[in-house]
């Protein structure tokens, strides 16, 4: 079953834009009745909601997880160079 957020988008003039998630992992039916009484009980029209589905969002894949618990081999040595110097 899909999850999905309710995002809140603040605009404001001055300044950069706010963005809020509201709610979390709830289904699509949750999401949008959320939405709906978000946006019903909206006066400002410097605020919109918007609803995303989860799945287009980041992911872990299993084969990076099972990678990420072995330690990091370096492949290139580094040199040593004196401070202030560009290596090149």
């Amino acid at each position: 079953m899909d999850k999905y957020l309710v995002i809140e988008h603040h605009k404001f003039n001055t300044f950069k834009d706010d963005w809020t998630i509201k709610f979390a992992s709830v289904d699509q039916d949750t999401a949008l009745e959320k939405l709906v009484a978000l946006n019903t009980l909206n006066d400002n029209k410097d605020k919109i909601y918007y609803i995303v589905d989860m799945k287009y969002l980041w992911t872990r894949d299993s084969e990076d997880s099972a990678r990420s618990d072995e330690p990091l081999v370096l492949t290139d040595e580094v040199k040593e160079t004196k401070q202030g110097e560009l290596p090149l």
